[in-house]
């Protein structure tokens, strides 16, 4: 067998790029990151929540996953959530509270910031309208001061979608990978998902245990220092996350968009 001795140019030696026209894609996503962020999710109920002292108040890991679900898969996180939660309530009842409607407030969560990622703004900001019609569409919403129970992040998550200047500085500094103000784009788009699941969940909380202002209005300081935590260590990890992915050259939603 003769052997070649033909140079190998740069530009032989280099690894294939990959490409995002194969087979077996949602959204744009492989149905295998799709299923393997559902195994996540459900691997991550499994583990105990760490309570927040003062209340009822809980740190859970898929609270943190379904925060930066929308930068890794896109809208297919909406799937990956809603799988993932439904498998969960089935295997783990105790962790949800709201029943067989649980699964809604992470799929919540990952709609928006999977459309808002991928710069669908348009159908981002009228899934965030509907969730918040859905609060006041609720008699109990309109007793004194009910109307800053949803204000703390929906303001954040509104200015983000219908400001198109701080729409795309946020998903400009996340897909280039600044090194600084990443962490900014990141906060933001945690910010706009896990609006979307706050109100989600309080939205079902008020319709289904009507709850007054007696309870919403004195312990919303409490409930902003909770989420605030939640989406701190969510941009922490999904800068992580989202930085490793790149390094290690796999798949990520960000791959298909324009830098």
């Amino acid at each position: 067998m003769q052997e070649s001795n033909a140079p190998v140019t740069p530009e032989a030696s280099k690894a294939p790029a990959r490409s995002w026209s194969t087979r077996g894609r949602i959204m744009g996503v492989p149905v295998s990151m799709i299923a393997i962020w559902a195994a996540l999710f459900v691997a991550a109920s499994a583990i105990p929540a760490l309570p927040v002292p003062g209340m009822s108040g809980m740190i859970t890991v898929n609270a943190l996953l379904t925060g930066i679900s929308g930068m890794i898969l896109g809208p297919a996180a909406a799937i990956a959530n809603a799988a993932g939660s439904i498998i969960a309530m089935i295997l783990f009842p105790f962790g949800f509270s709201l029943g067989p409607l649980g699964w809604l407030t992470a799929t919540a969560g990952g709609l928006v910031s999977g459309l808002l990622f991928t710069n669908r703004w348009k159908l981002a900001g009228l899934v965030e309208l509907v969730v918040l019609a859905a609060w006041f569409a609720n008699p109990r919403s309109w007793q004194p001061f009910m109307w800053t129970v949803p204000l703390p992040y929906s303001a954040i998550t509104v200015l983000v979608i219908f400001i198109k200047p701080l729409r795309e500085w946020a998903r400009n500094k996340i897909l280039t990978l600044d090194k600084v103000w990443m962490w900014v784009g990141v906060f933001l788009m945690v910010s706009a998902s896990h609006s979307a699941e706050y109100l989600t969940t309080n939205s079902m909380v008020n319709w289904m245990f009507h709850l007054s202002w007696q309870y919403w209005v004195p312990t919303l300081p409490y409930w902003i220092g909770v989420d605030t935590i939640i989406i701190v260590l969510a941009t922490a990890v999904g800068v992580g996350v989202m930085t490793g992915l790149r390094r290690a050259h796999l798949p990520q939603v960000a791959d298909s968009m324009e830098k």
